[in-house]
């Protein structure tokens, strides 16, 4: 079992563009339940202001910055975020990632299936990023 969860985050870049990379959320606390079984966590963080988001068929959001840093998890469809250096992720149920690039041009975003459903999850300062 992995020890982290890998996530997809974009950024901004030096030039003020943006670009992929990864991320690895530590899950390192462990503890035993009731039943036996190993459980295994992350540390907390806080978050405020959790929005579940809703995006028709066919939408398209044309450059533009994230809002804040935030985790976002998809509930459903399948959503497509461009960086300015030409690479495209898709994420459906079940899977995460991590908008950062709060300046510069931003990324764009469609829906390739949908509607897209997924939970935003503002994140301050978290020890797995600053």
């Amino acid at each position: 079992m992995a020890n982290s969860l890998q996530v997809s985050r974009f950024y901004t870049t030096a030039d003020g563009g943006s670009a992929f990379d990864e991320v690895a959320i530590p899950i390192e606390q462990e503890s035993v339940d009731g039943w036996g079984n190993l459980m295994r966590f992350s540390s907390m963080f806080n978050s405020q202001d959790v929005r579940i988001f809703e995006a028709p068929p066919h939408a398209f959001q044309d450059w533009h910055n994230a809002p804040r840093r935030q985790l976002c998890v998809m509930l459903a469809g399948v959503w497509e975020v461009g960086t300015t250096d030409g690479e495209t992720r898709r994420w459906g149920p079940g899977e995460a990632f991590l908008p950062d690039d709060v300046i510069g041009k931003g990324h764009t975003s469609r829906v390739i299936e949908g509607p897209v459903r997924m939970f935003f999850i503002p994140l301050g300062k978290v020890a797995f990023l600053d």
